[in-house]
């Protein structure tokens, strides 16, 4: 019976690894770039890597509504049903943002698994300090903690009197859509 039960999870284990691996992860891309463009949003110029169980993007050029707004250096997609994640190094915005924003993000990545479904969670650091969001899927609410950097708190007061500070020195933002 319990060599039964180990054949089974071992058979089964091993189908979704290979399902997972053999998706066709770039055509999955190539739909989800073709229905972007619905919303204006065009992404150029990249190279993709398929690497058995994520999916690489390289040197993507990133426009909305036909303006430049980002270059990312590398995307990394991973899609394994139970824990889902996109990580994006060295992202430098369009220079329009400029006025609102430092341009260079080290790092960003998003983060879905099944263990917490309702929220989605982010993470990004770079020039502008450190940011952690978290988007509730039911109510429809983003909720940012920004942890500015000495240029954030300099150069960029504008775009802090959108956030509230609280009492870590950190600002906070939250929005209903």
């Amino acid at each position: 019976m319990v060599r039964r039960l180990g054949k089974f999870f071992a058979y089964t284990a091993f189908f979704l690894l290979s399902l997972m691996y053999f998706t066709p992860k770039a055509s999955v891309y190539y739909f989800l770039e073709k229905e972007a463009k619905k919303f204006d949003v065009v992404i150029s110029k990249e190279e993709v890597i398929d690497s058995g169980f994520s999916l690489g993007i390289k040197d993507a050029e990133v426009s909305v509504k036909a303006i430049e707004s980002a270059n990312i250096s590398m995307t990394d997609i991973n899609i394994f049903g139970v824990y889902n994640s996109i990580n994006l190094e060295e992202i430098i915005l369009s220079n329009t943002a400029k006025s609102f924003i430092p341009l260079h993000v080290k790092s960003a990545s998003v983060k879905y698994t099944i263990f917490d479904p309702i929220h989605v969670n982010a993470k990004a650091d770079g020039e502008f300090g450190e940011l952690d969001a978290t988007f509730n899927v039911l109510e429809r609410t983003l909720h940012v903690r920004l942890l500015p950097s000495t240029k954030m708190t300099k150069s960029y007061r504008s775009t802090l009197r959108n956030f509230k500070k609280d009492e870590n020195g950190e600002y906070v933002y939250d929005k209903n859509f």
